[in-house]
């Protein structure tokens, strides 16, 4: 038997198979050598290991529905399934004891770790399980198998950003809406002439004015120094008085000075002032085709007050006061004296739906201390969005009927979920006049939330607490 002749005539067709396959790899756009060239050295968690294989699972999660009498299932798509990565390899060496020690403790390290595999690449994964073989007639050689599945951040979705950009949306839908009944209802009446108009800047003249006296009100004046940096005792200055909300507001810059604050306080009352003389110019033009400026300044007025308040919550509390406007109706009973109580309504509505939409937006940039706080708010907001709400509904405006419903929805789902991630307030009886580091201590277990306690409960001195007090349930 000629054993080389044999030899050779396998070498010669494993050299044929070796050739057909390069020639059919670069028919493909590649080469032979490709392949071996993308795979990686693996490793977990930085601690190498030999590759000698292993499978993947891939999928979608499925949820199978069958009914009664129904031959075909139901699969409802629950999203995808998590991937899975079975690996096996091997460790070797003199050392490979030493190697597998450290691969124990990679394996048994808290928290997912990077896995690189020989094809996948880099994966952030976790180990479901995890085996070492060690076989008698294989010294120095270690195989291990390993079970891994994906990980991903742990993320929660974020309520406060969603609420925002709602009340944005119904913010701008009820302008739209309260534009357009305004326009419907004065159309007829500005045939009447000027004194229907005049009516109109009367109005406006009123309900401008009670702006411009808002913005200089005495609690705005204090809030705008409430946050100033430096020590001014807890009845004044927030540097004694920390912010407990989970959603603190951007604190005032160390470099801030009263005299920054006394210019930021002229340059607010001057933006109302010239939205006031905005809206003054649009009501004495008021036309048939200018009704949509008229409400656009209106609107621009309780911008401008929002944007002079110190904070979300002097700009609730300052536009309440024009949400609730409501112009003394004319007494004359003449054709030309019912087109100004016409006018003179229409007014007030576009004016009290203006200040609401932005009583809204101040409502949605407010920061609740705690639960209890955000549903005040929230009734205090509602409470003015359904007063509303039953006026549009008994006139029959329905655009803004519905732009009011989606608004109070809004602020409603904000609001709650919002409040929901923070603690409600309790009242706590104590049976001595404890210092607040020690009530701290006692009731949150941190001394540094004695700050909290001193702002919440407002006493005589903070070494003696009185024994009656509300405060952060947690």
């Amino acid at each position: 038997m000629n054993i080389g002749g044999g030899a050779g005539a396998v070498l010669g067709t494993a050299s044929g198979i070796e050739n057909l396959a390069a020639s059919l790899a670069a028919r493909l756009g590649g080469s032979i050598g490709t392949y071996m060239q993308q795979l990686r050295p693996a490793s977990f968690r930085g601690m190498p290991f030999v590759s000698l294989g292993g499978s993947a699972s891939f999928g979608r999660r499925n949820e199978l529905h069958e009914y009664a009498k129904r031959d075909e299932p139901w699969s409802e798509d629950l999203g995808r399934a998590a991937r899975r990565f079975q690996v096996v390899g091997y460790l070797v060496g003199d050392d490979v004891i030493q190697k597998r020690e450290v691969m124990i403790r990679q394996i048994e390290t808290q928290d997912s770790g990077e896995l690189i595999h020989a094809s996948y690449g880099r994966r952030t994964v976790n180990v479901n399980n995890f085996s070492v073989i060690e076989r008698w007639d294989k010294a120095r050689y270690f195989e291990l198998r390993f079970d891994f599945i994906e990980s991903g951040a742990s993320l929660f979705p974020s309520s406060s950003s969603a609420g925002t950009s709602l009340i944005a949306a119904a913010v701008s839908k009820l302008g739209l809406s309260a534009a357009a009944d305004f326009a419907s209802k004065v159309l007829s009446q500005l045939q009447y002439g000027a004194a229907v108009v005049g009516m109109a800047v009367s109005t406006a003249l009123t309900w401008y004015t009670t702006a411009k006296n808002l913005v200089g009100d005495a609690r705005n004046l204090i809030g705008l120094v409430f946050d100033l940096p430096g020590s001014f005792g807890r009845f004044a200055g927030s540097a004694t008085v920390p912010t407990f909300s989970n959603y603190p507001s951007a604190p005032t810059p160390a470099t801030t000075t009263t005299a920054d604050l006394i210019a930021q306080a002229t340059r607010a009352r001057t933006a109302v002032s010239v939205a006031s003389s905005t809206l003054a110019a649009a009501a004495s033009s008021l036309d048939s085709t200018s009704t949509d400026a008229f409400a656009t300044a209106a609107r621009g007025v309780a911008s401008a007050l929002l944007a002079a308040s110190p904070n979300p919550a002097d700009g609730i509390r300052l536009l309440s006061a024009l949400a609730v406007f409501s112009p003394a109706a004319p007494t004359t009973s003449s054709t030309i004296g019912m087109a100004m109580e016409v006018m003179q309504s229409a007014c007030g509505d576009l004016f009290r739906r203006a200040a609401i939409g932005a009583v809204a937006t101040a409502a949605s940039t407010y920061k609740p201390t705690s639960a209890d706080d955000a549903a005040t708010v929230r009734d205090t907001v509602v409470a003015l969005i359904d007063s509303e709400i039953e006026i549009a509904g008994n006139q029959g405006d329905d655009s803004t009927y519905g732009a009011l419903r989606s608004l109070r929805s809004a602020v409603i789902q904000d609001l709650n979920s919002r409040g929901a991630g923070l603690a409600a307030i309790k009242t706590f009886v104590i049976k001595a006049n404890l210092p607040a580091l020690v009530l701290a201590q006692r009731l949150y277990r941190d001394p540094a939330r004695a700050d909290e306690l001193v702002a919440q409960a407002n006493p005589v001195h903070p070494a003696f607490m009185p024994s009656s007090f509300k405060a952060l349930s947690s």
